[in-house]
């Protein structure tokens, strides 16, 4: 198709949709059809291009007044080693598609305020396995030179004719670090780079180009969450996707979305109670109340409404109106997270399996995704698992791996930690600790037969041994930690044997859409193990001294080493401990204390404070052992038989919650309660009332925020990821810490055992609003939970659940939680979006996209506290699994004695009906056969002028009525009802974006 074509019949479909822009989400279409790029311009927004920065390189990005992408060096980045160039910063547009045989035509625009030279090429993610296009050369072979960019403006034009098919390939350009040269002739610090008006136009491809085989889908959203993306209309109340238990609290928050962008559509509520009414499938009202007005909440932005209808105790599957806005469908119920053939605590533990190493990941013990199941299975990665352990802490390599190759150790099993292929104790640790938790509460609570072998709760290969299949898994990570005790063989640190190493990982990162098991030379990577901690070291002992009592009963061998290494560790921790000095501490490099900077290949995990790990250790111990000699140990830690509120050291500065993986006192404190048959009664009585005391301010501030949820900001730095000021002070943050969603779950689980101390329900009630936060009932109305949901996350920051950015990748199963919003907003692809630090409010730093690292990461340690609280309220939640009886003679229902053809009345009948959609679609056999997709005003074309019916139609169905056959014709996605998503639809084909048979059924 022509482009100005183009371009004329997009610009009459924009100015039709512009008459109703309260009823649609428009698709973009500002790109002609053989334009392969997301976006050429910059006047709304940058993604999909986005920058990206390799340790110690910085830059910092924005879009400018003047519509154009601004990249400001602060740092350009590492100096060459061993002769090898380096690229240190980027800017890069993924998700492209290059075909063999086509021409295409590139222009880009730079303007530098200083001179120097960068490189630029199309090729695969990897760099440099397919090439089609390099730095301006018709041949890329001939073309390895560096673009030379002046001071000032700089416009370049290309064409190529691709030789390689690359299925997923990237625009990028490289022009940090130092290279071959000197960083002057690169860019010096300080430089700005400014783009705009960037092309990559097929010549060859054909109309057919801009429907998909771009690799580009014009309609995405790039992964914003919000209530206008989420496919109903006036979508402001939100809910718990999944639903609530007949018994408990039953809340839902309506708010007036003022916290989101200008973008957004924003409604006006009233300082007063409104009514709001509950309506079943049919569309019959069966509850009515007032809600509740809460004010502005500052975490959400919003001024907020709560909606509680805790009195309705009939089963079934419902929705929320109020006025005319309306919540996602959800069901009352007591198998809300027991659901057969969906259940969360089984999906949910079957994480672990899908991201173990070493062993060949099996359909048969795949537990979610029939529809992909065969792609989630794969081929194993890491077995062995060599790796070069390192005699010094080294902040990054060569890209070509230039540190000590003398000694290895086969660090192979365990699971890989999150979204990338490390493994590390400390998070292993809590993870760990977490499993094993749930089972011994379960043990303590008289019945842990859910998880007896081969019950199916947990899928694993080991089902048949006769052991609780969660143990097993748990015992996947427990042995994999002993392969990381350090040996005295070893020629660095054997003084220190008994310690455990940190972490193991690739000594450099790798990129997304990359399986387990054959990115070696694609990456060229080398596995490293880093130096022993005192923090791995305390984590180790405590899990293994926890699963010594755990063992004893079904493998008392394997009990019996666990205990032995877990003592034998503990005591090479007290030999070699010594007070963290202080900050220089950081720059040691034989340092016992995890430094907080080592982010190149793998997650840092720094630790400068390890007396709460002691005192877990000790705890854990002494609950196995009952030896008073670690019992006299845990009695000289500050915050001794307590759980806490606010933790502290490490990563954390007063981060509102209980603990993490890097503060890990309460995981004692909690085993110890568990185990008060061997503990002094005073410190059992001090457990309890802190416990109590803490969950008393988890549950107070569910109360007083808009959407219920038991966590509040905290004031926070990350000097690797966001930096410094101009003083060379850390940036403070004062927001939603990295992982928000962990601290959510994890208060979770001290309200749980509030619960099973004192019987009261609020606690009960205090676990189920955690849980509703994470399911929707927050101001995107938005679930954290993979398949857990209408509307819930897709798309996790993850090497293998790639499909987003390569379709030959699977998506990821169900029952999986992501990090969530934080208000650091690391990583470039947030930013991209125009999203500001520091402007947007907490509850809303959230994009569903595996680029966006910082907000969308998944973690082994983030999931355990789901299965913990899934197998919780499996537990507790329902009354001996029934449902309390509904008193026959009560009037449950407020419509039932009205008037039915009472016009104010709403009606189940009423196709037109303040649902949330404004019709039925009707599905009459001969009306569909006749249909003409897309022709709603009936004039045997589909043009503007449907546009134009179909959302007048939208605004007021009585006043601007469509013929029957015209509600058919309009029912574009040919579902249930017909929407604003049928606009776009029309829209997209009138402006040549897609083909008539994308309409009606497919």
């Amino acid at each position: 198709m022509h482009k100005k074509i183009a371009k004329a019949v997009a610009s009459s479909a924009m100015a039709a949709a512009m008459l109703t822009t309260t009823v649609a989400t428009v698709a973009p279409m500002s790109v002609s059809a053989g334009n392969c790029l997301g976006e050429s311009d910059f006047t709304t927004k940058g993604l999909p291009w986005h920058t990206c920065e390799t340790s110690p390189a910085k830059q910092t990005f924005g879009l400018t007044d003047n519509g154009t992408y601004l990249c400001t060096i602060k740092n350009p980045g590492g100096a060459n080693r061993g002769g090898e160039s380096r690229w240190d910063l980027q800017f890069r547009h993924r998700k492209l598609k290059i075909q063999k045989g086509h021409t295409y035509k590139i222009h880009w625009e730079v303007t530098a305020s200083t001179a120097g030279n960068m490189a630029t090429q199309i090729a695969s993610l990897d760099g440099e396995s397919q090439v089609a296009w390099h730095n301006n050369a018709t041949d890329f072979n001939q073309g390895w030179d560096n673009v030379q960019i002046s001071a000032g403006k700089n416009v370049f034009d290309s064409e190529f004719t691709s030789t390689v098919d690359i299925e997923v390939a990237e625009w990028a350009f490289h022009y940090g670090g130092a290279g071959e040269w000197q960083p002057a002739d690169c860019f010096p610090e300080g430089t700005t780079l400014e783009w705009d008006n960037m092309t990559l136009e097929c010549t060859t491809c054909g109309d057919a180009y801009s429907e998909g085989s771009c690799n580009w889908d014009p309609s995405d959203d790039f992964g914003v969450r919000t209530r206008d993306n989420s496919g109903l209309k006036n979508n402001f109340i939100s809910v718990n996707q999944v639903g609530y238990f007949t018994n408990l609290a039953k809340k839902a928050t309506l708010g007036d979305n003022a916290g989101g962008g200008d973008a957004e559509t924003k409604i006006t509520l009233p300082t007063t109670a409104m009514d709001f009414d509950l309506v079943d499938a049919s569309g019959k009202v069966v509850y009515s109340g007032k809600t509740e007005p809460k004010g502005q909440d500052s975490a959400s932005g919003d001024y907020c409404h709560v909606l509680d209808f805790s009195d309705y105790k009939t089963p079934g599957t419902y929705s929320l109106k109020c006025g005319d806005y309306v919540s996602f469908e959800f069901e009352i119920g007591d198998d809300l997270f027991s659901k057969k053939g969906h259940d969360l605590l089984t999906n949910a533990m079957n994480y672990y399996y899908q991201n173990r190493s070493g062993i060949n990941i099996e359909e048969a013990y795949i537990t979610s995704r029939d529809d992909i199941k065969s792609s989630l299975a794969h081929v194993g990665g890491h077995n062995p698992d060599e790796a070069y352990v390192q005699p010094e802490w080294v902040k990054s390599y060569a890209g070509e791996f230039d540190g000590d190759t003398s000694y290895t150790i086969d660090g192979v099993g365990g699971w890989y930690d999150a979204g990338d292929h490390g493994k590390y104790v400390v998070n292993g640790g809590i993870s760990v600790w977490t499993l094993q938790n749930i089972y011994e509460r379960s043990l303590a609570a008289g019945d842990a037969s859910k998880f007896a072998d081969g019950s199916g709760a947990v899928v694993v290969p080991e089902a048949g041994n006769g052991a609780p299949d969660i143990l097993d898994e748990a015992r996947v990570e427990v042995e994999w930690m002993m392969n990381m005790v350090v040996d005295s063989k070893d020629p660095h640190w054997g003084d220190k044997a008994g310690l455990v190493y940190h972490k193991l990982h690739d000594h450099k990162w790798t990129g997304l859409a990359t399986r387990p098991y054959d990115y070696v030379d694609q990456w060229g990577t080398t596995r490293i193990v880093k130096p022993p901690s005192f923090a791995a070291t305390l984590n180790f002992v405590a899990c293994a001294a926890q699963a010594a009592r755990l063992w004893e009963e079904h493998d008392p061998t394997f009990a019996k080493e666990c205990l032995a290494a877990a003592k034998s560790s503990y005591e090479a921790f007290q030999k070699h401990f010594y007070e963290y000095p202080g900050e220089a501490e950081g720059k040691n490099p034989t340092s016992l204390y995890a430094p907080m900077d080592q982010a190149i290949g793998g997650g840092a995990y720094g630790d400068t404070n390890v007396k709460d790990d002691a005192y877990w250790a000790a705890a854990e111990l002494f609950a196995t052992t009952g030896d008073s000699t670690y019992y006299d140990d845990m009695k000289g830690y500050e915050h001794a038989f307590e759980v806490v509120t606010k933790i502290e050291g490490g990563e954390n500065n007063g981060s509102w919650g209980s603990f993490n993986w890097g503060n890990t006192s309460s995981l004692g404190s909690i085993s110890l309660l568990l185990n008060e048959d061997k503990i002094d009664a005073a410190d059992i009585e001090n457990i309890e009332k802190s416990l109590k005391s803490a969950a008393d301010a988890y549950v107070a501030k569910e109360n007083e925020q808009g959407y219920g949820i038991p966590y509040d900001t905290a004031k926070f730095t990350d000097p690797v990821n966001i930096g410094t000021d101009a003083a060379g002070n850390p940036i403070v943050i004062d927001g939603y810490e990295w992982g928000s969603n962990s601290f959510v779950i994890n208060n979770a689980i001290v309200m749980a055992y509030a619960y099973d101390i004192t019987e009261d329900v609020t606690y009960l009630n205090g676990v189920a609003g955690a849980m509703d936060y994470l399911l929707g009932r927050n101001p995107l109305s938005f679930s954290y939970v993979t398949g857990y949901g209408d509307y819930t996350l897709e798309r996790p920051h993850h090497r293998y659940w790639s499909n987003e950015l390569d379709k030959e990748f699977p998506e990821a199963p169900d029952g999986i939680l992501s990090g969530g919003p934080g208000s650091g907003m690391q990583d470039p692809y947030i930013g991209g979006l125009g999203f500001e630090r520091g402007k947007l409010a907490p509850q809303r730093c959230y994009v569903d996209s595996i680029e966006a690292w910082s907000v969308n990461e998944i973690t082994i340690n983030w999931n355990a506290p789901l299965v913990w609280v899934a197998s919780f309220m499996q537990d507790e939640a329902a009354v001996d699994g029934n449902v309390t009886p509904t008193d026959p003679t009560k009037d449950t229902d407020p419509t039932e004695d009205t008037d039915p053809t009472d016009p104010t009345q709403p009606s189940s009948e009423d196709p037109t009906g303040d649902t949330g959609e404004v019709g039925t679609a009707n599905t009459d056999k001969e009306l569909v056969d006749k249909a003409h997709w897309g022709d709603c005003n009936v004039d045997g074309t589909v043009d503007v002028a449907d546009i134009v019916a179909l959302n007048m139609y939208l605004l007021n169905a009585s006043n601007n009525a469509l013929e029957e056959q015209g509600i058919v014709n309009a029912n574009c996605n040919y579902d249930a009802k017909v929407d604003s998503s049928d606009s776009v639809i029309i829209m997209n084909y009138v402006a040549m974006i897609i083909e008539y048979g994308k309409l009606g059924p497919q």
